[in-house]
């Protein structure tokens, strides 16, 4: 049986990854950590914010970047309403 493996794209670096593996997976945990801590962010190829609890597919390009607290707070108020 042949196991099926995406390949997926992390500013711009290639990451094996196996079907069914998660952004988490592809980000590492470290980063995983800053981005529920608000300090970092994933966003897709559009610009779109990912979780990093959503689905991956093949050829997938993610961006992670630093989130600095005014940004962060600013998104809090207006959510807020």
């Amino acid at each position: 049986m042949k196991t099926e493996t995406i390949t997926v794209y992390v500013n711009d670096k290639p990451k094996r990854l196996f079907v069914g593996m998660q952004v988490k997976h592809a980000i590492g945990a470290r980063a995983t950590r800053n981005v529920r801590a608000h300090r970092a962010v994933v966003l897709d190829d559009d610009g779109n914010r990912v979780d990093v609890d959503g689905a991956l597919f093949d050829g997938a390009r993610l961006r992670l970047a630093p989130m600095d607290p005014q940004t962060f707070a600013d998104e809090v108020r207006r959510e807020a309403g």
